[in-house]
């Protein structure tokens, strides 16, 4: 008689399967082994599973969908469809947002000029704005609208932060335009209002399509840093041409072109004349052959000494010399 022994792994791999099954010795209710019968030649039962539903089961499920179909069609055409999404939406979002997955920190960087406001207003997000919903390419279109922000870069970070990072313009000049003064970049485009005093390091230009052209002057202007120190406003006169003011309220006007030619001469003029501080206004360069000058007072110029001249009757001749004067002949003497 065999003894009952567990089978390990490995005997199944070496083994055929009807001579292991025809060895297998299981003890009975009585406690005597029972040897199971060889199991060679029959087939086993085996459970195949079919991917093709019953007729059966087709039906309910037809039925369902039908009833399904039947109710969005119904709803499309009454006008109910949109309410039904939103609504679905609604409380899809809020139940996200419920989860902790609302916005609930904003982090910025590269921010300067830009104010909170614009930029949550840009945004558009708030504690009940899901997380898994917010469109960051339309929040990165909206922040880019606004005048300060040149680029801005919109990232989420799960569950409830938002991470915005925006490169913004450098201011260039102050742009005063009908009694009002702006803040611009070196494109010209608007940022904001802003008070002179809190731009003082930034330039001042005036005028009708003075922001559009002051980068170029200013360009011009880098290799004449002395007179650019001196320099108070450039004012853009009929958007073609430049009048720079001086602190020394003398005035130079610049031609339609050639403006590094008209501030060469500008420059050898002033050094050899010595004009800063002198009685002159204005510095016309307009022209290319001459340099015009503008007295501050013209009704009062500069008075040069010079002696009267002598009447016809006081002016002697042959026939007078060494007569007495006119005034010394007493009345009725011949």
């Amino acid at each position: 008689m065999r003894s009952v022994r567990p089978l390990r792994v490995d005997d199944w791999s070496g083994a055929p399967a009807e001579r292991l099954l025809s060895r297998a010795i299981v003890p009975s209710r009585r406690g005597h082994p029972v040897v199971l019968p060889s199991l060679k030649g029959r087939r086993h039962p085996s459970r195949k599973m079919s991917l093709v539903p019953s007729r059966k089961a087709i039906w309910p499920g037809l039925t369902l969908l039908f009833v399904l179909a039947g109710t969005a069609y119904g709803l499309l055409v009454g006008g109910q469809g949109a309410s039904f999404y939103g609504q679905a939406r609604d409380g899809i979002e809020a139940l996200a947002v419920a989860a902790g997955f609302g916005v609930k920190q904003i982090v910025v960087q590269g921010q300067t000029h830009t104010t909170d406001g614009e930029i949550k207003a840009a945004l558009e997000a708030g504690p009940a704005t899901m997380m898994l919903d917010f469109d960051t390419e339309t929040a990165k279109a909206r922040l880019e609208a606004v005048p300060w922000i040149r680029h801005a870069q919109v990232m989420r970070l799960l569950p409830s932060t938002l991470q915005v990072v925006i490169e913004e313009r450098a201011p260039f000049a102050i742009w005063q335009s009908g009694g009002k003064t702006y803040v611009v970049d070196e494109a010209g485009t608007v940022l904001s209002p802003a008070v002179r005093e809190a731009y003082s390091e930034l330039p001042l230009v005036v005028g009708e399509g003075a922001a559009k052209h002051a980068p170029e002057l200013y360009d011009t202007l880098k290799s004449y840093e002395e007179l650019k120190q001196q320099l108070i406003a450039s004012i853009r006169v009929g958007d073609r041409r430049w009048t720079l003011k001086l602190k020394s309220d003398v005035e130079i006007l610049l031609p339609d072109d050639n403006v590094a030619d008209a501030l060469k001469t500008y420059t050898n003029v002033e050094r050899n004349r010595g004009l800063i501080g002198d009685n002159i206004a204005a510095v016309d360069l307009r022209l290319a052959d001459r340099v015009t000058f503008r007295l501050r007072d013209v009704k009062a110029p500069r008075v040069i000494a010079v002696q009267p001249a002598p009447t016809p009757n006081e002016i002697p001749t042959a026939a007078t010399k060494g007569m007495p004067p006119k005034s010394a002949v007493s009345k009725g003497s011949t």
